[in-house]
Order: C-alpha cells, then structure tokens, then sequence
C-alpha cells in the first residue's frame, strides 16, 4: 500500500482514529475486506460484491450522514489502516446511538487494537456528541466478543433477537448489549479500563 497522510481526528496510544477519504478508498484494502468471506464470516455483510465505486459512493453517503460518525482505525507504528469504528444511528432526542466495529486488516487482529479503538470512540460518545447510551450486538458465533465488551468496558446484555440473521447457511441469534454513560464512569473508577 502506498504512504497516506492521515487526518487524525482521535489520537490513541497504539492507534489512531482518522477521517476517511477518497485517498484512504484507493490506497487501502478497505473496500476488499467485505469481499472477503472469512473475514466476514460473523458479521452481517458479504451479501453482495463491494467494489472501489461502490465504496467511493458510501464515503460520498457517508459526509451527508449526521446521525453517523465513522472513522478509520491506523496502527500507528506501522502507519497502516486496519479496520474502522463508527457510532450510528445517533438519536440526539434520546441520546443513544449504536457502536461497531470491523477489523480488516490481518495485522490488526489483536485484541489490544480494538480494545483501544473501541474506548476511544466509546469515550467520544460519552463526552463529546453527550450520548447517555452506547448500545451494539454481535451475531451467537461471537460470544467471546460479547464477553469481552461486557468485562473490557461494562456493556450489559439487554436480549436476544432468535434468528435474527442468515449467516453461513442457518438462521442465528443476535445477543443485544447495552452501555449506559453513568455505568461506564463508575466502572472506569472501579478498576475497568
């Protein structure tokens, strides 16, 4: 991959959270990384081919989208981009939104990457767009993610939705969690990082 300048708009001790462009489409795997099948295996996606146009089209979607902040994930001491972050579907009324998360890149598949792009843009819910909830979900297949964000940063499990997604052949579950800023706070005092 070619040499990016980045636009920071995050900072993090291993990664940092940056703005997307046309330059990130064209000289990144972003766009590939819903081609690939087992990369996607526990996400709702890879249903349809995505292809550079089509990812230029959703970074052009994307600008006009205010209920939507979405960033990319760069390793800082390699300088690559290997994953994006988002929080979606913001309710200014109510103040919530949902979380997610998608690492792409086979160099960021440690846990201690998402861990820290998760808290950064948790921490820029909470305390910069004022949300009072963070809500999310994971597909049955991921328990151990659930299990990580219920330890890591506190999210409850709020349901199920049974057979919820066609994934791999079958029908699966949707476990719901749920992160409430108050939770979040005292949880960071109580020993949770």
């Amino acid at each position: 991959m070619d040499k990016i300048e980045y636009d920071v708009f995050i900072k993090g001790k291993l990664v940092d959270l940056v703005c997307l462009d046309e330059e990130i489409v064209e000289k990144t795997n972003w766009y590939k990384w819903f081609n690939d099948e087992q990369n996607m295996k526990h996400m709702q996606k890879h249903y349809f081919p995505n292809t550079l146009a089509s990812q230029l089209e959703f970074l052009n979607d994307l600008r006009k989208d205010k209920s939507k902040v979405q960033l990319g994930i760069v390793k800082k001491d390699e300088g690559c981009m290997i994953g994006i972050v988002s929080i979606q579907d913001i309710n200014f009324m109510n103040r919530n939104a949902e979380i997610s998360i998608v690492i792409g890149e086979p160099a960021g598949r440690k846990l201690i990457y998402a861990q820290e792009a998760m808290k950064l843009m948790i921490e820029h819910g909470f305390f910069t767009l004022n949300l009072y909830k963070i809500y999310g979900g994971y597909l049955e297949s991921l328990e151990s993610w659930g299990d990580f964000l219920k330890k890591r940063f506190g999210f409850k499990e709020e349901g199920i939705w049974r057979e919820h997604v066609f994934k791999n052949g079958k029908y699966v579950n949707v476990h719901r969690l749920g992160l409430l800023r108050k939770d979040y706070i005292k949880n960071k005092q109580g020993g949770l990082k």
